[in-house]
């Protein structure tokens, strides 16, 4: 099996013995930004891999392309 990324579900500020309200979502030890609902988490069967699906709240989003030396006058935009 190929090494996949580290994903953690964090609860900041959490106090041991309560139950846990995860908010912010670090991958690699990156955060990667806020939990926008209820993580889908699938454990697999041993056959198959566990599978996270996450949607997130960004605190910053940047769409870019494989060119470094776009023009700042650039613009992309989403319908």
């Amino acid at each position: 099996m190929a090494d996949g990324a580290v994903v953690e579900i964090v609860e900041p500020d959490h106090e041991p013995g309560e139950g846990v309200l995860p908010l912010t979502v670090r991958v690699n030890g990156v955060d990667v930004g806020a939990l926008a609902t209820y993580p889908k988490i699938r454990t697999g069967d041993g056959r198959t891999a566990c599978t996270v699906t996450l949607v997130l709240v960004p605190s910053r989003l940047e769409v870019k392309g494989d060119e470094e030396d776009l023009s700042s006058r650039s613009k992309i935009g989403f319908s």
